[in-house]
């Protein structure tokens, strides 16, 4: 399929960050969790891709644990900044023996960006626990976060906002 038809296919929209997303689930049969920002869902679901002309997921973070899944297309450059500071490149894509990653899990609090490299669509799913509310998500300025993490400035200019 192209990407354009896979956009159809599954419903895609833009995304504020970059790439395309649907929610696919979202666990409200189930009684709310009490969190520090509010009651959340126990669990949530998108599928997210970044395609040839919205090719990057700027930086940023959640309070929630993510756990990412590949599905199809071309691989994902996922790049992590660590709260104490280290940085983290995973490849997410579909050729395991060239150390490619088929799921990466990501703690809440962890500065996380992506990047479609080559090919026209990158397609993956995002599980979120406790469920994702837009309350909970932070996208800081490339100033705020240049502040956090200097010795990032090449990538963080480039995977930021401004």
């Amino acid at each position: 399929m192209t990407k354009d038809e896979i956009v159809k296919a599954l419903g895609l929209v833009g995304h504020f960050e970059g790439g395309y997303f649907k929610e696919t689930f979202r666990a409200d049969h189930r009684e709310r969790l009490g969190t520090p920002r509010g009651p959340r869902a126990t669990m949530t679901s998108i599928f997210y891709m970044l395609t040839s002309d919205s090719p990057i997921d700027v930086f940023h973070t959640k309070h929630s644990d993510g756990i990412q899944f590949f599905h199809l297309g071309a691989p994902l450059i996922y790049h992590l900044i660590h709260p104490d500071g280290r940085y983290e490149k995973v490849l997410l894509g579909p050729d395991i023996a060239a150390g490619h990653r088929l799921q990466l899990a990501v703690k809440g609090g962890t500065w996380k960006a992506a990047e479609l490299e080559s090919g026209t669509f990158g397609l993956v799913s995002e599980v979120v626990a406790p469920g994702w509310e837009m309350d909970d998500m932070i996208l800081a300025s490339r100033a705020d976060l240049m502040a956090l993490f200097p010795q990032h400035e090449p990538l963080l200019s480039r995977l930021s906002r401004a």
